[in-house]
């Protein structure tokens, strides 16, 4: 997996983790989930702060890779499929770290702008 990592321009040459190609993929495959959680809880704010709480306490080193199959699983179950750049990135802690962080900014922000426009 790691050579699929580099080959994806996920991990650079040199080793170290490419932020803006996590956040890239992170980003764009964040939008569809959120608002799916949105459609299917009817906009209610009690589960998607669990949901973003779970998100938050779960990236932990001891539990990132559960959290990473909650996310696959929870797509699946919404009937969504679970990105074919974002699948490899369970398999180096330190790209599942960043990718967790960057869905979970951009799931709050997402929801965010739901919010607003509902709003409006």
């Amino acid at each position: 997996m790691k050579n699929e990592l580099l080959d994806k321009g996920i991990i650079l040459p040199s080793g170290e983790i490419n932020k803006d190609k996590i956040n890239l993929v992170a980003g764009a495959i964040t939008q569809p989930f959120a608002e799916m959680v949105w459609v299917t809880t009817g906009g209610d704010m009690e589960t998607v702060n669990r949901l973003t709480d779970i998100l938050v306490t779960m990236n932990t080193p001891a539990d990132r890779e559960k959290l990473f199959k909650i996310l696959k699983m929870l797509y699946g179950l919404m009937g969504l499929p679970f990105s074919e750049e974002a699948e490899p990135m369970g398999a180096d802690p330190a790209v599942l770290e960043y990718f967790l962080f960057s869905f979970t900014a951009d799931f709050g922000e997402v929801i965010q702008d739901i919010i607003a426009d509902e709003t409006e």
